[in-house]
């Protein structure tokens, strides 16, 4: 059972995690693979909200530079929200303030990440499938080549 809780949401067109409670060892195998889930379906750039994380371990923080390193190879990024206090402190603590790009609130972390994106015009999208179609040159050479053989 996940002392932490973790929902999934979009603020202003960029996809939200999250995180609840308090996280400890126990919790990272179950909270890596919820972000990994979530950065899959709604990355490569995915805002972590901490506003409502009352404390880390360092097994949590691990999984953050994880998910981070991921999302940073998949041309995206994995800004964090709104950390309270005690969050803060271990961030400051461990340096990781300087690692991970965090905002005072997901507006500005959402802000933030819209700006980079509409900066890098060669930033990854998200694919969408296209419908496949075979190519108007291929069917006239097929035409060509029945008329051909006649």
């Amino acid at each position: 059972m996940l002392n932490v809780d973790l929902r999934i949401g979009a603020f202003d067109g960029q996809a939200v995690v999250a995180l609840c409670g308090e996280s400890n060892r126990a919790d990272a195998p179950g909270l890596a693979s919820h972000l990994i889930a979530a950065v899959a379906a709604c990355g490569p750039s995915v805002i972590v909200d901490l506003t409502g994380l009352e404390n880390i371990d360092y097994s949590g923080l691990s999984v953050l530079l994880r998910i981070r390193k991921w999302t940073r190879q998949s041309g995206g990024d994995l800004p964090l929200a709104a950390p309270q206090q005690p969050v803060r402190r271990i961030l400051e603590a461990t340096g990781l303030i300087d690692v991970f790009s965090v905002y005072p609130s997901v507006e500005e972390a959402a802000n933030s990440l819209r700006q980079a994106q509409a900066w890098s015009p060669a930033a990854p999208q998200r694919l969408r499938a296209a419908p496949v179609t075979r190519p108007a040159a291929v069917r006239v050479a097929g035409r060509l080549a029945g008329v051909a053989g006649t």
